[in-house]
């Protein structure tokens, strides 16, 4: 049994929505608001920056990180729902 308290992400279902990733920005300070768990290589954490929200993807072992699009609060909160449903990634 693992004593990881963050949530791992589930394998993609296979109709799962593709997320359109960009390179992230380093121009904005954000808050994190939920995250996955570390202990895996690729990490992924629901953020909000001047009162938008979206979430951002970073590979722990090439240091690059990813975000998507910016989008409003329940938008975003769909979004995370799905990816840690395996319903998008």
């Amino acid at each position: 049994m693992s004593n990881c308290l963050s949530p791992h992400l589930p394998e993609p279902q296979p109709n799962h929505a593709r997320l359109t990733w960009f390179a992230a920005r380093t121009d904005s300070r954000r808050r994190i608001i939920a995250w996955t768990c570390h202990c895996d290589s690729v990490i992924y954490e629901l953020c909000t920056a001047g009162g938008q929200f979206f979430l951002l993807c970073t590979n722990l072992a090439t240091k690059e990180a990813y975000e998507t699009r910016r989008m409003r609060l329940r938008e975003g909160q769909a979004v995370w729902e799905a990816l840690l449903q395996g319903q998008a990634r």
